[in-house]
Protein backbone atom coordinates (compact mmCIF):
# COMPACT_ATOMS: atom_id res chain seq x y z
CA UNK A 1 0.00 0.00 0.00
CA UNK A 2 3.06 2.27 -0.30
CA UNK A 3 3.74 4.02 -3.63
CA UNK A 4 7.45 4.41 -2.89
CA UNK A 5 7.93 0.75 -2.04
CA UNK A 6 6.01 -0.35 -5.13
CA UNK A 7 8.19 1.98 -7.18
CA UNK A 8 11.38 0.53 -5.70
CA UNK A 9 10.22 -3.02 -6.39
CA UNK A 10 9.36 -1.96 -9.94
CA UNK A 11 12.95 -0.74 -10.31
CA UNK A 12 14.23 -4.10 -9.09
CA UNK A 13 12.08 -5.92 -11.66
CA UNK A 14 13.34 -3.53 -14.34
CA UNK A 15 16.96 -4.25 -13.44
CA UNK A 16 16.44 -7.99 -13.93
CA UNK A 17 14.47 -7.23 -17.13
CA UNK A 18 11.15 -8.55 -15.88
CA UNK A 19 9.35 -5.79 -17.73
CA UNK A 20 5.79 -7.01 -17.19
CA UNK A 21 6.19 -7.13 -13.40
CA UNK A 22 8.01 -3.81 -13.47
CA UNK A 23 5.17 -2.13 -15.36
CA UNK A 24 2.64 -3.68 -12.97
CA UNK A 25 4.45 -2.24 -9.95
CA UNK A 26 4.84 1.20 -11.53
CA UNK A 27 1.13 1.17 -12.35
CA UNK A 28 0.30 0.21 -8.76
CA UNK A 29 2.56 3.01 -7.55
CA UNK A 30 0.65 5.47 -9.74
CA UNK A 31 -2.69 4.15 -8.48
CA UNK A 32 -1.50 4.72 -4.91
CA UNK A 33 -0.13 8.22 -5.64
CA UNK A 34 -1.01 9.75 -9.00
CA UNK A 35 1.32 12.72 -8.37
CA UNK A 36 4.45 10.56 -8.10
CA UNK A 37 6.05 11.46 -11.44
CA UNK A 38 9.01 9.02 -11.23
CA UNK A 39 6.55 6.11 -11.56
CA UNK A 40 5.12 7.58 -14.78
CA UNK A 41 8.64 8.20 -16.08
CA UNK A 42 9.89 4.70 -15.35
CA UNK A 43 6.74 3.08 -16.71
CA UNK A 44 7.26 5.02 -19.95
CA UNK A 45 10.92 4.02 -20.05
CA UNK A 46 10.18 0.34 -19.51
CA UNK A 47 7.37 0.32 -22.08
CA UNK A 48 9.67 2.05 -24.59
CA UNK A 49 12.42 -0.49 -23.98
CA UNK A 50 9.89 -3.31 -24.35
CA UNK A 51 8.80 -1.93 -27.74
CA UNK A 52 12.40 -1.58 -28.90
CA UNK A 53 13.08 -5.21 -27.95
CA UNK A 54 9.99 -6.32 -29.87
CA UNK A 55 11.15 -4.40 -32.95
CA UNK A 56 14.66 -5.84 -32.68
CA UNK A 57 13.30 -9.36 -32.26
CA UNK A 58 11.08 -8.91 -35.31
CA UNK A 59 14.09 -7.69 -37.29
CA UNK A 60 16.19 -10.69 -36.26
CA UNK A 61 13.48 -13.13 -37.30
CA UNK A 62 12.90 -11.39 -40.64
CA UNK A 63 14.96 -13.76 -42.76
CA UNK A 64 14.16 -16.89 -40.77
CA UNK A 65 10.34 -16.96 -40.85
CA UNK A 66 8.62 -15.12 -43.66
CA UNK A 67 4.90 -15.66 -42.94
CA UNK A 68 4.93 -15.32 -39.16
CA UNK A 69 7.23 -12.32 -39.36
CA UNK A 70 4.53 -10.01 -40.68
CA UNK A 71 2.44 -10.73 -37.59
CA UNK A 72 5.35 -9.88 -35.27
CA UNK A 73 6.07 -6.57 -37.02
CA UNK A 74 2.44 -5.54 -36.68
CA UNK A 75 2.71 -5.88 -32.90
CA UNK A 76 4.59 -2.56 -32.52
CA UNK A 77 2.33 0.26 -33.67
CA UNK A 78 2.11 4.00 -33.32
CA UNK A 79 -0.56 3.41 -30.68
CA UNK A 80 2.01 1.55 -28.55
CA UNK A 81 4.29 4.59 -28.67
CA UNK A 82 1.33 6.84 -27.95
CA UNK A 83 0.88 5.07 -24.61
CA UNK A 84 4.51 5.84 -23.78
CA UNK A 85 3.98 9.46 -24.83
CA UNK A 86 0.94 9.76 -22.55
CA UNK A 87 3.03 8.73 -19.54
CA UNK A 88 5.66 11.29 -20.50
CA UNK A 89 2.92 13.92 -20.82
CA UNK A 90 2.03 13.17 -17.18
CA UNK A 91 5.68 13.48 -16.16
CA UNK A 92 5.93 16.91 -17.79
CA UNK A 93 2.65 18.03 -16.25
CA UNK A 94 3.75 16.95 -12.77
CA UNK A 95 7.41 18.01 -13.07
CA UNK A 96 7.77 20.74 -15.71
CA UNK A 97 11.49 21.21 -14.98
CA UNK A 98 12.40 17.51 -15.39
CA UNK A 99 14.65 17.64 -18.47
CA UNK A 100 14.46 13.91 -19.28
CA UNK A 101 10.68 14.08 -19.62
CA UNK A 102 11.06 16.45 -22.58
CA UNK A 103 14.04 14.59 -24.03
CA UNK A 104 12.35 11.19 -23.94
CA UNK A 105 9.09 12.58 -25.27
CA UNK A 106 11.07 14.18 -28.10
CA UNK A 107 12.49 10.76 -28.94
CA UNK A 108 9.02 9.21 -28.97
CA UNK A 109 7.62 12.05 -31.08
CA UNK A 110 10.46 11.54 -33.57
CA UNK A 111 9.45 7.90 -33.90
CA UNK A 112 5.86 9.00 -34.44
CA UNK A 113 7.14 11.39 -37.16
CA UNK A 114 5.84 14.48 -35.33
CA UNK A 115 9.05 16.38 -36.03
CA UNK A 116 7.81 19.85 -35.10
CA UNK A 117 6.73 18.69 -31.64
CA UNK A 118 9.94 16.67 -31.22
CA UNK A 119 12.03 19.75 -32.03
CA UNK A 120 10.04 21.76 -29.48
CA UNK A 121 10.73 19.14 -26.80
CA UNK A 122 14.46 19.04 -27.63
CA UNK A 123 14.46 22.86 -27.48
CA UNK A 124 12.88 22.73 -24.03
CA UNK A 125 15.34 20.07 -22.82
CA UNK A 126 18.27 22.19 -24.03
CA UNK A 127 16.71 25.26 -22.42
CA UNK A 128 16.57 23.42 -19.09
CA UNK A 129 20.09 21.98 -19.47
CA UNK A 130 22.31 23.83 -21.98
CA UNK A 131 24.97 21.09 -21.68
CA UNK A 132 22.66 18.22 -22.66
CA UNK A 133 24.76 16.69 -25.45
CA UNK A 134 22.26 13.98 -26.44
CA UNK A 135 19.49 16.55 -26.96
CA UNK A 136 21.75 18.56 -29.28
CA UNK A 137 22.70 15.38 -31.12
CA UNK A 138 19.10 14.20 -31.62
CA UNK A 139 17.91 17.68 -32.58
CA UNK A 140 20.78 17.84 -35.08
CA UNK A 141 19.66 14.54 -36.60
CA UNK A 142 16.12 15.88 -36.94
CA UNK A 143 17.48 18.99 -38.65
CA UNK A 144 19.32 16.77 -41.14
CA UNK A 145 16.15 14.79 -41.74
CA UNK A 146 14.18 17.98 -42.37
CA UNK A 147 16.87 19.40 -44.68
CA UNK A 148 18.16 22.15 -42.38
CA UNK A 149 21.90 21.50 -42.75
CA UNK A 150 23.15 24.73 -41.15
CA UNK A 151 21.12 24.13 -37.98
CA UNK A 152 22.14 20.46 -37.99
CA UNK A 153 25.79 21.42 -38.28
CA UNK A 154 25.55 23.80 -35.31
CA UNK A 155 23.78 21.28 -33.08
CA UNK A 156 26.03 18.38 -34.01
CA UNK A 157 29.11 20.53 -33.45
CA UNK A 158 27.82 21.42 -29.99
CA UNK A 159 27.10 17.74 -29.27
CA UNK A 160 30.67 16.94 -30.31
CA UNK A 161 32.06 19.67 -28.04
CA UNK A 162 30.02 18.19 -25.18
CA UNK A 163 31.50 14.73 -25.70
CA UNK A 164 29.59 12.91 -28.43
CA UNK A 165 32.54 12.38 -30.76
CA UNK A 166 30.46 10.49 -33.35
CA UNK A 167 28.62 13.76 -34.06
CA UNK A 168 31.64 14.89 -36.10
CA UNK A 169 31.29 11.83 -38.35
CA UNK A 170 27.64 12.68 -38.94
CA UNK A 171 28.62 16.25 -39.86
CA UNK A 172 31.23 14.99 -42.36
CA UNK A 173 28.77 12.63 -43.94
CA UNK A 174 25.52 14.62 -44.03
CA UNK A 175 26.24 18.32 -43.51
CA UNK A 176 28.71 18.90 -46.35
CA UNK A 177 27.63 21.50 -48.85
CA UNK A 178 27.50 19.95 -52.33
Amino acid sequence: KNAGKRFMRGLDFYLVQDFASSIDDFTQSILLDDTFFPAYFMRALVRYKQLEYKKAEAGMNEGAVSGAQEVKKAEVTAMDYDIVKNDLDHVIQLAPDFVYGYYNRGNVLSLLKDYRAALADYDKAIGLNPDFAEAYFNRGLLYIYTGQKALANADLSKAGELGIVSAYNVIKRYCKEN
